[in-house]
């Protein structure tokens, strides 16, 4: 993700990586048990649990987690992270009306070979028009011959975290176009990968992604504060400084699933 200007606190710094909102303080299915809150006790904020509680457990990654120092873009060995433990993957896609991410087919395929259960996401762009950007997602994950709806595919999910670009402010109404013209097109109602604050801040607190299975970035040994109008999470971000083993050996975003691995297989299509 990007870096974004919002009110209280700073977006985080690596450009255009799917840097999840920075930690100065720290992205489904329409079926019920992966709706946010329905999860068994659904992780409120300030739970004493911290992510070492939950055992099903993953990373996201882009373009940047391929950058070395000195070796250039390296691949990731897909095994070995099925190996060491990783049980699902999100990887980006695109980015506003036109960007795609240049490892995304790549890293589709491998995770796909291996049997790591995976999902795509979407950088949305504020002043850009929801419904071309579903589009072009779309586009770019049929491509990839992936809909969201197989057999080890996660639900598609949608990145927000840029409250302006270019003077023009993020607006729900263009993301609920996003999120509807996708939803039709997968049969999938799309998790909703954000933070409590930017939904705050830049969407005036709205209740219009409650219903939506949410993935929350905090970085922090503290449970996410759920999104207005929801009472737990599904997936939590909580860190950006992890290494997993069969990837380049920068850090990576780490994630955790909030259920069993019954439940992230049945998300995913399999049960």
């Amino acid at each position: 993700m990007k870096p974004f200007p919002r009110p209280a606190r700073a977006g985080r710094s690596r450009p255009h990586r799917r840097a999840p909102l920075r930690a100065a303080a720290v992205l489904a299915t329409a079926c019920a048990l992966a709706l946010p809150g329905l999860l068994p006790a659904a992780g409120t904020a300030g739970a004493a649990g911290g992510p070492q509680t939950y055992q099903v457990r993953g990373f996201d990654s882009s373009h940047h987690n391929h950058e070395t120092k000195d070796a250039g873009d390296r691949p990731y060995d897909w095994p070995a992270v099925v190996r060491g433990g990783q049980d699902f993957v999100y990887l980006k896609a695109t980015d506003g009306r036109t960007g795609r991410d240049g490892w995304f087919s790549r890293d589709l395929a491998g995770a796909r070979t291996a049997g790591l259960i995976h999902g795509a996401y979407h950088y949305f762009q504020a002043g850009q028009d929801g419904a071309a950007q579903a589009e072009h997602f779309l586009d770019t994950l049929h491509a990839a011959g992936h809909t969201g709806a197989k057999p080890g595919e996660l639900p598609p999910a949608l990145d927000l975290e840029e409250c302006e670009r270019d003077g023009h402010r993020l607006e729900i109404a263009q993301v609920k176009a996003f999120l509807q013209r996708v939803e039709r097109a997968t049969g999938s109602a799309p998790v909703v990968y954000t933070r409590r604050d930017v939904v705050d801040d830049c969407l005036g607190g709205t209740k219009d992604l409650s219903a939506h299975p949410a993935w929350l970035a905090r970085y922090s040994t503290t449970e996410p504060r759920p999104l207005p109008g929801a009472t737990g999470w599904d997936f939590w971000q909580y860190s950006e400084q992890t290494k997993v083993p069969g990837t380049a050996g920068l850090p990576m975003d780490a994630d955790v699933f909030h259920g069993d691995r019954a439940a992230l297989r049945r998300l995913a299509h399999l049960d």
